[in-house]
């Protein structure tokens, strides 16, 4: 009769042994490989990202864009939502003069925080305010490029970039990046009649320019020589009369020039 006991509670015990670990998988949320399992309570407790743009509308820009356009913006889609982080690294304002940027890892939140999170702003807008938006391979590799355009602290372009499934941005105060066109040329203005012409590339890591030619009253140059106005104005009309297609936030495409 001991014996008989004694089995019963040896299975009893060997029972909940087995089932423990099963209980405590339960409770552990999914995890990303190479990540911890995150518990389930954790998990509920983690915050909503922020949506730094509550006046995106995606299905109107949907409607708007053509298909392989708007197939690429759903590839930024997660960064905007503030879902994913995007690597800001340096670029032609970034970093200025010698690049001396570090890259980091940043959010939409973080973008708000660069634009707004200084102590001498009174009451901030809390959100940022899209003015328009534009998708374009302006780097030259086949992989279209997002570029936004807000109007928080007196306008500020950001662009981003993706390679290898990874996202890089970096922002451009909009003087220096008007007049954008699909090849990536674009025009950085010194003041009235002082205008500069730039080509955009991104490789090792961080965006890059050159600087194709300058307008400075009736002194033009193209690629670091002296030329006539009229040979400039020859370059210009065969160079700068390719715009990107603008969207406004709620998918409305903006005239040319506006």
């Amino acid at each position: 009769m001991k014996m008989r006991t004694m089995i019963a509670l040896a299975a009893s015990l060997l029972l909940t042994a087995c089932a423990a670990p099963a209980e405590e998988a339960e409770e552990a949320a999914p995890a990303a490989d190479g990540e911890a399992p995150v518990s389930q309570e954790e998990a509920d407790t983690l915050p909503e990202p922020r949506n730094m743009l509550p006046g995106l509308d995606v299905s109107g820009l949907e409607t708007s864009m053509p298909e392989a356009d708007f197939a690429a913006f759903q590839a930024y889609l997660p960064v905007l939502t503030g879902e994913e982080a995007f690597r800001w690294v340096a670029g032609p304002y970034d970093g200025h003069p010698d690049g001396d940027w570090e890259p980091f890892d940043a959010d939409m939140a973080a973008v708000y925080d660069r634009f707004w999170g200084h102590d001498d702003v009174e009451d901030p807008p809390g959100t940022l305010t899209l003015d328009r938006l534009a998708v374009a391979d302006i780097v030259g590799d086949a992989e279209p490029e997002l570029v936004l355009l807000f109007q928080d602290r007196a306008y500020n372009y950001l662009v981003f970039h993706r390679e290898d499934g990874v996202i890089y941005g970096t922002s451009f105060y909009i003087r220096w990046f008007e007049s954008l066109q699909e090849t990536g040329i674009y025009m950085g203005s010194g003041g009235a009649d002082v205008s500069y012409y730039h080509q955009l590339f991104f490789h090792d890591g961080r965006f890059w320019d050159e600087q194709l030619g300058e307008k400075i009253g009736d002194n033009c140059e193209l690629n670091g020589r002296e030329v006539s106005e009229a040979e400039f104005d020859a370059w210009y009309a065969a160079n700068m009369t390719s715009d990107v297609t603008w969207y406004s936030p709620d998918g409305a495409v903006i005239p040319e020039n506006m």
